[in-house]
């Protein structure tokens, strides 16, 4: 049983060093805040120009653009055994 005082007394001595340098490191070090900014060069993120959309004469009914075609067989099916 005195081996496992010791053990334990060894483990609390330990934690209580680990706390107490945490606490002083709260407490005394004070962090320096800069601002940064850096620019994202991403195309998707640019400004882009709106479409300009159709126009239609009064009473006609407007074009729908055909339904998109379907995809080949398998295309974007998962592969087995990779995840």
């Amino acid at each position: 049983m005195p081996t496992l005082t010791r053990l334990l007394l060894v483990l609390a001595l330990l934690a209580g060093a680990v706390f107490s340098v945490m606490w002083a490191l709260v407490t005394f070090v004070r962090p320096d805040t800069v601002p940064i900014t850096q620019s994202v060069p991403i195309p998707a993120l640019q400004e882009r120009r709106a479409p300009v959309p159709a126009v239609t004469a009064p009473g006609a009914t407007p074009v729908t653009p055909a339904p998109a075609a379907p995809a080949a067989p398998g295309a974007g099916a998962p592969v087995e055994g990779l995840r």
